[in-house]
């Protein structure tokens, strides 16, 4: 089928400068061979952040000069008739005087990228006049940019964004509020959280009228060298089979992510210290972590609880190259001890490898580790104790049970979090809006 003739303009928060949304690498690949043009505007960098990313050859990514010397407060003068009236108007709070600024200021911030947006070549030349599909890949200001566009664009805009977990976790957000939630589920047509657990925290303010929510899963591509997904293999272990040998076998961890303290990666190297100190063989590899100082501190930390273990801080890798190093580096399985996750990529990778995984059940984790199946959930606040103790229960399976974990874990991903088939689906979804209005205008 031919590309839809209609332009796609994708908002994300940095992507694809500086670091970060390396999950959006895939999907922009299928979204490109859907829509004949595709524009990327990040709005959370500036004019000179470093161009990071390579792009499909008719994608084209767009800076804004977001940073002008003013703060948020200063443009409040210039903006305040649309803050009051119009769809650029402030949703209005009930919890107090700190959720009010924080709608406030959110409202600012969606007029401010949306003025910058309406201003260059780009808007000029390519879209004026022109029907698009504007997609925010948060529900936050790229949701808030795409819903004002049908308001002020001078033809239709399909308005879609994502919704992930910071961008809906109220609890998780400064001073437990998320701005303008009735205005995105009702202002934009549809929203796609990547779990349940998003979904969740929409549904509440959906409304007849608003817009559709259907759940459409994050996905991560196959990594070379990854074990073949046997045709005939149960999906679950056999529980008799699944009982440890009591032999404390050897056991090769890897995690995945960066050293921010709600990762909680001190309780995993707690955890290896355990491991260690039963007499157990242990190794364990981090993937993940720009900052020298933050590595420097969990190395030191690593010496001093775990001081018979192996222990390997990589520092940030590539994403490629972690999928390489998840398929091939022979480890028995990843953990994950975050405080807070919507459904972590780092998690799919595994999987999509074949490692069992052994998780804190926080977000929608529990939508991937399927407890005794793919692996094992551990609570939200255990010590590292407990996830010693899972991660033994993992590794000591007798061999066929082992096999069996991990032919469930090759299946979760193939079934659910497949880049191909997620990313396919949701392209030829977004196209097909796109041709409907098309087709609209033509009637």
């Amino acid at each position: 089928m031919e590309p839809v003739s209609v332009p796609l303009v994708v908002f994300t928060d940095t992507y694809p400068f500086d670091v970060g949304e390396e999950f959006f690498e895939q999907e922009i690949s299928y979204l490109a061979e859907r829509f004949a043009q595709v524009w990327v505007v990040p709005l959370r960098v500036s004019v000179g952040a470093a161009k990071t990313r390579t792009l499909p050859p008719n994608v084209t990514a767009v800076l804004l000069p977001l940073e002008d010397g003013r703060i948020w407060k200063q443009r409040l003068v210039h903006l305040a008739p649309r803050l009051l009236a119009g769809p650029g108007r402030v949703e209005l709070s009930s919890a107090g005087a700190k959720p009010l600024v924080r709608e406030l200021h959110y409202a600012v911030d969606v007029l401010h990228r949306l003025d910058l947006f309406l201003t260059p070549r780009l808007y000029r030349e390519h879209l004026a006049g022109r029907p698009f599909v504007a997609y925010g890949y948060w529900l936050y200001h790229g949701a808030g940019v795409a819903r004002m566009l049908k308001a002020v664009h001078d033809a239709e805009v399909v308005a879609v964004s994502r919704a992930h977990a910071y961008d809906v976790d109220e609890a998780d957000s400064p001073g437990g509020h998320l701005p303008a939630r009735r205005r995105l589920v009702s202002g934009l047509d549809e929203i796609y959280p990547i779990s349940h657990y998003a979904q969740s925290f929409l549904l509440p303010y959906r409304k007849a009228d608003g817009a559709a929510i259907e759940i459409r899963h994050l996905g991560v591509p196959a990594p070379a060298g990854a074990m073949p997904l046997p045709p005939d293999a149960p999906g679950a272990p056999v529980p008799g089979d699944a009982e440890p040998t009591g032999r404390p076998v050897p056991v090769h961890i890897v995690s995945c992510s960066h050293l921010a303290p709600y990762k909680r990666v001190d309780r995993l190297a707690d955890a290896v210290g355990v491991l260690a100190r039963q007499g157990r063989p242990v190794r364990w590899t981090h993937i993940g972590e720009r900052d020298e100082q933050r590595l420097a501190q969990m190395r030191g930390y690593a010496d001093a609880v775990a001081p018979g273990a192996q222990v390997e801080l990589l520092g940030y890798v590539p994403n490629a190259r972690t999928r390489e190093l998840l398929a091939t580096g022979g480890y028995t399985l990843l953990t994950n001890t975050s405080s807070g996750e919507g459904v972590p990529v780092s998690i799919m990778e595994a999987m999509a490898a074949g490692l069992p995984v052994v998780a804190t059940d926080v977000g929608g984790t529990r939508e991937i580790v399927h407890d005794g199946v793919n692996g094992r959930l551990v609570p939200a606040q255990a010590t590292g104790e407990d996830i010693a103790r899972a991660v033994a229960e993992v590794a000591d399976q007798e061999e066929r049970a082992m096999a069996r974990t991990r032919a469930a874990a090759r299946r979760t991903w193939d079934e659910e979090f497949n880049a191909p088939r997620q990313y396919t689906a949701l392209a030829e979804h977004l196209a097909g809006l796109a041709r409907r209005v098309v087709e609209g205008s033509r009637s």
